[in-house]
């Protein structure tokens, strides 16, 4: 039959899109192979229902027996339910005639077991070896949670040995701050390890499938039930999972009304083109509506598409393709958060390296200032030095690291001024370690919109660097006043650190941080490729409970030099001068005074 968007749009009557969810007729298992860094390691058996025949489903208890070496019990129940339970207890009752997963713990079933270290997966999962999470600890009761799938036409299946699901949507409620999930290209499940450094990109192979390559080149359309499923998975993640920092273009309206609807919010018609797009049978078009979607709707710093920068890159397998991509999506880059705060980075970043050069660290009076540029791990860097072969990488912990510690060895300084005036954030791992070796801050906290919880993980760092965590750690110990220095392009870990800091003492300087306050997870989809977004289970919280969202406000503001007409109305992204934050004698100075006043008071 063939497909037109006519025919696709007739499916919609406003949020009425979502087909009614099907019984299962039998289904097509088929044996497909994990990869991981190019090798085969597992074999996952995929099955193919006749209701959405090109959709993968896969069973609860062979994905998390795969991803968390967990091992499930499955049980059928009276009136139409299944029990899955793991083995601490915690357990998922699912409907599949209804289409609902019902959990009155849904964080400690997502959850990984703990301790973590060893088991490759987990909240913890750092590619370093300086630090492990012991356990994740939970304040209150959980608020029941209920994932009612077949709202959305997504039909779930069930027999004596399993619970079926969608495998993007196995892969997307069940992946965790250390990104480990799974994507299929039509031929083969590739397991993703991302990290702050390959966030953005698709495994190596994905784009080489001969179903991808049909569908890039034009040679083949996507498949109707996958146009639909698709849609209706990326409508359920995000009225669902997304952690609504509040600062995108539809938050609100997606809240009130879900993804469906709220579309048609955007100005000019924009909403309904990008529908189409996300419809379409073609793969670029649905690529380019991806993208447009999150730049123009949830610009919020950490949501983004990502699978499209492989083909953008000069190391791109489709050149040709890359051309028209390129030109889809240009509008919406030009005018994203992230272009126009990396401008506003560098911009500080200029007047910076005009009053201080390029050093990471500077002494002047009685306070050192150690440069914070981003929360990246160097994870080569640090495989090297635990191995024997290198020195301390100076990435944010090796710069923390040995700026303490020379600090130390100068009697005059008292004061450490962590410099984030161009932070761009990074690893939370890397933060969690830095605030741990400075002031003995060892939990990450944040709280979930799901289950209406606040949580905590608990950190342990190998603080002296000897290769191994224990409690000699916890000897080291620095006596330091510490302040932090911050602009409106400190953003994500660069507004969290101030924060946590601040709750351990320091002192703010500068001016309001950019925001930035939900952890990123990325989302998958049945269409291929996949998402970044601000998460429901990691919303990021001061010590008092509030928001970080709009920015953590600084102890002792420093104005800025501001144009004489303003270049942005968008606080997060409008330029100015920073030049005169980079006055030596101006920091130490506002630093020693301010705990000197701190001091008296507390006699």
């Amino acid at each position: 039959m063939k497909r037109t968007l006519a025919f696709l749009l007739a499916l919609m009557i406003g949020s009425a899109f979502f087909c009614a969810a099907a019984e299962a007729a039998g289904c097509t298992v088929r044996p497909t192979p994990v990869f991981a860094n190019e090798e085969q390691i597992a074999e996952l058996e995929l099955r193919f229902y006749p209701e959405a025949p090109h959709v993968p489903y896969l069973g609860i208890k062979e994905y998390l027996a795969f991803l968390m070496q967990l091992d499930l019990t499955v049980e059928e129940e009276n009136g139409g339910f299944w029990r899955v339970t793991r083995p601490d207890g915690s357990a998922l009752l699912v409907n599949p005639a209804e289409g609902t997963v019902f959990a009155d713990d849904w964080a400690s079933f997502q959850n990984p077991p703990a301790p973590y270290e060893g088991r490759g997966v987990g909240v913890k999962d750092t590619p370093c070896a300086w630090s492990i999470y012991p356990e994740v600890v939970f304040e209150g009761s959980p608020r029941a949670v209920t994932f009612d799938f077949g709202k959305y036409g997504i039909a779930l299946y069930a027999d004596k040995e399993d619970v079926y699901l969608p495998l993007s949507l196995l892969s997307t409620l069940f992946t965790d701050t250390a990104f480990n999930y799974v994507v299929y290209s039509g031929e083969k499940i590739f397991k993703v390890a991302a990290d702050v450094n390959t966030i953005t990109s698709m495994p190596a192979g994905y784009y080489e499938s001969e179903q991808m390559r049909a569908l890039l080149t034009g040679r083949a359309q996507r498949e109707e039930d996958v146009i639909r499923r698709s849609y209706a998975e990326l409508c359920f993640i995000m009225d669902c999972l997304y952690g609504h920092p509040e600062a995108s273009a539809l938050d609100e309206a997606l809240a009130q009304k879900g993804l469906d609807a709220a579309l048609s919010e955007l100005p000019d018609g924009l909403g309904d083109s990008i529908r189409e797009d996300l419809l379409s049978p073609d793969m670029k078009r649905y690529m380019i509506g991806l993208t447009n979607l999150f730049f123009y709707g949830f610009d919020d710093g950490h949501t983004l598409s990502t699978g499209i920068y492989d083909l953008l890159d000069d190391n791109t397998p489709y050149p040709e393709i890359a051309e028209e991509l390129t030109a889809g999506i240009l509008d919406s880059f030009r005018q994203s958060f992230s272009m126009q705060h990396y401008v506003l980075r560098m911009t500080a970043r200029q007047n910076r390296e005009e009053a201080w050069g390029d050093e990471v660290y500077r002494e002047c009076g009685s306070t050192a200032i150690l440069r914070i540029d981003a929360f990246d791990p160097d994870i080569e860097g640090w495989e090297a030095y635990y191995a024997g072969e290198g020195e301390i990488p100076m990435d944010a912990l090796g710069i923390t690291w040995t700026g303490l510690r020379k600090a130390s060895e100068n009697p005059k300084i008292k004061n450490i001024l962590f410099d984030l005036t161009s932070n761009e954030g990074g690893c939370q791992d890397v933060l969690m370690a830095m605030v741990d070796l400075a002031v003995g801050e060892n939990q990450f906290r944040g709280y979930n919109r799901l289950t209406d919880q606040y949580e905590y993980a608990v950190i342990l760092t190998d603080k002296n660097l000897d290769g191994v965590i224990d409690e000699k750690d916890q000897d080291v110990k620095y006596d330091f006043n510490y302040a932090v220095l911050t602009t409106r392009a400190s953003f994500s870990c660069g507004n969290l650190f101030p924060s946590m800091m601040h709750d351990n003492g320091a002192v703010i300087l500068g001016e309001t941080t950019g925001g930035g306050s939900c952890c990123v997870l990325p989302g998958v989809l049945s269409g291929g490729g996949g998402f970044l977004m601000s998460c429901a289970t990691w919303t990021l919280r001061a010590a008092d409970g509030a928001s970080l969202e709009s920015g953590f406000t600084p102890d002792l503001p420093i104005a800025r030099t501001e144009p004489e007409v303003p270049t942005s109305d968008d606080y997060r992204t409008s330029l100015g001068d920073y030049t005169d934050y980079f006055s030596d004698e101006m920091l130490d100075q506002m630093i020693t005074e301010w705990f000197a006043e701190v001091e008296a008071l507390a006699a």
